[in-house]
């Protein structure tokens, strides 16, 4: 399975990740954007079995329409900095980021209350600004 996502807003939606990668250091996490998803469209973003990475992982979402587009960001305390083009880097190199969006959460391990971690999960964004919407799936033995 991979992590998915899926836009059933108006509009083309523009995702940033953030997600554990041991390549990296000191802090192991990748930040890596931008991925365009047209209004319905899913689309797989990271194609890998959930179970066998970091459990935890971050996803920032815009309408582009310079600094007036939806957003759907998240309420916690992860406020990354990221660029406003293309980019992959790891979690410590700030170079050339110009914007600190707050991130949504995502923990791959919280299926069947813990019992099973997703292998896949597909985010849903939309239908209105902002909302929200996340489906595992969990491999049966």
């Amino acid at each position: 399975m991979a992590l998915e996502f899926q836009n059933l807003y108006r509009n083309p939606v523009w995702i940033a990740l953030v997600y554990g990668d041991n390549g990296c250091g000191p802090t192991r996490f990748r930040k890596q954007g931008w991925w365009a998803v047209n209004p319905g469209q899913s689309r797989k973003l990271w194609d890998v079995d959930l179970r066998r990475v970091n459990r935890n992982a971050s996803f920032y979402a815009q309408e582009f329409k310079n600094s007036g587009g939806a957003t759907w960001d998240g309420t916690g305390n992860r406020w990354y900095r990221i660029r406003d083009v293309a980019f992959s880097q790891c979690y410590d190199d700030n170079t050339g980021c110009n914007q600190q969006p707050n991130f949504v959460g995502l923990d791959f391990q919280n299926a069947d209350n813990g019992q099973h971690a997703f292998n896949g999960m597909v985010v849903t964004l939309g239908p209105s600004p902002g909302q929200v919407r996340r489906i595992g799936s969990v491999r049966i033995d």
